[in-house]
């Protein structure tokens, strides 16, 4: 039986993630309990029920008992309160058990951050914090310095893999080791895909300079400075409707609820020094600001106007229709933070703050291969064995999409030297090298043995489908991703591996993508052990509910399995099958910035 604790600070969302967290892992085949660390004056009886009375007349321990359930109360009186690790000797053997709170315990810990506190992280004071999971953007440098894995909250299928694999639980593979054409038994010695993200998370870096740009050429840069307002916002007391403004102490004391109303009218940009009349009413129009002495407004529907007075409901409420000054940013305030991608709505708000340029990272500098003796370029004869190069122009496309500059340095050899003294002069200049084929194990693929001799290999051949030959490392200053040949593998190991490093790089933190739980409208089986991307497409029925579906030809080299698709679900390792109607996580092509919401 293994223990596995979720912490953190107040209102952060413990409860609800340890909820998810017992669902998925019970999907995933696990038997699950958990442990709650109530509050001091928490109790879990209540006066007037029978178990109460029961304890209260002195009974040592007393067990509730139902057709559903049974609960065994016991009373402490004078002896010591339990250790956690007494406590957990009560329970019937399990794969795991999920403490909530306990914050001091020994077992290893998941601390949940979902609201920045003053105090820093639980884990800068807490024992055996082994990875915070959070839907904070910003958290990498302060994570760094404590050397932990930063986990999406929102993909709970991510954190329970994490647990299972911390823990030990990851189960076996579904088909023997030494079964024959596996290309992902364990003799293959793979590395499972959380490995080499984190490999990455922990090599990373931002590596791009900054520039000033007026904000009209903002939109999809990275920020590298926080955007402050010098001014509150709205910066003064202003009206939110067309209407009456008036001062409701002087409704009430009005006869049949109407006052008279003011020659004077406030209009935006031309009411700075209005006040209101005592005991009357004044027309006010939406953005002005609201009229020295007024402190509700009613809209222009709901009053009624006879010889220069304005009668009001009766159902009217004080401080109605206006917005305070500094309501929805106060001066000194940071309004957008360093490492947000700029978008239109970011844009308006530092128009609003009086910001005409923002300092933002420059793009990533990626040079793009494609290898291979049987590749050749559009417009060429094809020989018999050749094939076009569809991935040096599906990858440009794709890194384009993702804001970066691409150099296309086209087609290498099959030929060490070649591929050697490319990767080299393409290292000086570029933040990042991408190639595609060659970076597998046969005689001819030499990009992952000039990579073992030029630069550094974090990570190569993972336990992932499709993309087993995907290769991670450094050449120089430069990051380099050897994709698979395979145009389907390269697509989706560039989302999956490639995005999340390319926004590490550019100065926006580590994050791997997010997903969202959608309901599966097939049946899946897999082998356990490996990390699958399947593409689906999303299909509305005919009650509204959406189910994700898949082409009739989805192999890993079926092109049209990409185009068809709406996004891919993610299937980690530990699961070998999930029937119809699952929910999965579900990651839009549409999150990328690709294609169609």
């Amino acid at each position: 039986m293994q223990v596995f604790g979720v912490v953190g600070w107040k209102n952060n969302g413990k409860t609800t993630l340890v909820e998810r967290l017992i669902s998925q892992l019970t999907l995933m085949g696990y038997k699950v309990s958990s442990v709650k660390h109530a509050h001091h004056n928490v109790d879990i009886d209540e006066p007037g029920r029978d178990s109460y009375r029961h304890r209260a007349a002195g009974a040592t321990e007393t067990l509730l008992a139902t057709e559903k359930r049974w609960a065994l109360m016991h009373e402490y009186r004078e002896q010591q309160v339990p250790e956690l690790a007494q406590l957990l000797d009560l329970f019937e053997p399990c794969d795991l058990v999920i403490v909530e709170g306990y914050k001091g315990a020994e077992h290893p810990k998941l601390e949940v951050v979902r609201n920045i506190n003053e105090r820093g992280f639980l884990a800068d004071i807490m024992p055996n914090i082994v990875a915070v999971a959070t839907d904070k953007d910003d958290l990498a440098t302060g994570l760094s310095k404590l050397g932990l894995p930063q986990l999406d909250i929102n993909n709970i299928q991510q954190v329970a893999e994490f647990v299972i694999q911390h823990t030990g639980l990851i189960a076996e593979p579904a088909v023997p080791a030494k079964a024959s054409n596996d290309c992902y038994s364990p003799d293959q010695q793979l590395l499972p895909a959380p490995v080499v993200w984190q490999r990455m998370q922990d090599a990373v870096s931002t590596q791009v300079s900054c520039e000033n740009l007026a904000i009209g050429e903002c939109i999809n840069r990275r920020l590298a400075q926080d955007v402050t307002t010098s001014y509150d916002s709205p910066r003064f007391n202003n009206v939110a409707v067309d209407g009456y403004a008036f001062n409701y102490d002087d409704l009430t004391s009005a006869k049949d609820l109407s006052l008279p109303l003011m020659t004077a009218e406030a209009n935006a940009g031309g009411s700075a020094k209005l006040s209101l009349t005592s005991g009357h009413c004044i027309r006010v129009l939406t953005g002005a600001r609201i009229p020295l002495g007024a402190d509700t407004v009613v809209m222009q529907e709901d009053v009624s106007i006879t010889n220069l007075s304005v009668t009001f409901p009766r159902d009217c409420k004080a401080g109605g229709n206006w917005r305070p000054k500094g309501e929805d940013v106060k001066a000194g305030e940071v309004i957008i933070a360093k490492g947000q991608q700029i978008r239109p709505q970011d844009i308006g708000l530092a128009a609003a703050a009086g910001h005409a340029q923002l300092k933002v990272y420059n793009k990533v500098k990626v040079a793009l291969f494609s290898t291979g003796n049987e590749v050749y370029e559009l417009g060429e004869e094809l020989p018999e064995d050749g094939i076009y190069d569809v991935n040096r122009h599906l990858l440009k496309a794709l890194l384009t999409s993702l804001h970066c500059e691409v150099t296309d340095l086209g087609i290498l050899a099959d030929d060490y030297d070649i591929v050697s003294n490319a990767l080299s002069a393409a290292s000086k200049n570029h933040q990042l090298i991408i190639t595609s084929g060659g970076a597998s194990t046969g005689s001819h693929d030499h990009v992952a043995a000039v990579l073992k001799d030029i630069g550094e290999v974090h990570g190569w051949r993972l336990a992932i489908k499709p993309g087993r030959p995907l290769a991670f490392g450094k050449v120089g200053n430069a990051f380099f991703l050897g994709l698979p040949g395979n145009p389907v593998a390269a697509n989706v190991c560039t989302l999956m591996f490639g995005h999340p490093l390319i926004r590490a790089i550019g100065g926006g933190g580590w994050q791997r993508p997010k997903s969202y739980f959608q309901k599966l409208g097939f049946d899946v089986k897999k082998k356990a052990g490996r990390r699958e991307w399947l593409r689906v497409y999303q299909d509305v029925q005919n009650n509204g509910d959406i189910l994700l579906k898949r082409s009739a030809s989805h192999g890993s080299g079926v092109l049209t399995s990409m185009t068809r698709a709406d996004g891919l679900v993610e299937v980690g390792e530990a699961t070998s099958n999930l029937p119809q109607g699952s929910l999965v996580n579900f990651i839009p092509f549409a999150s990328f910035g690709i294609g169609d919401a």
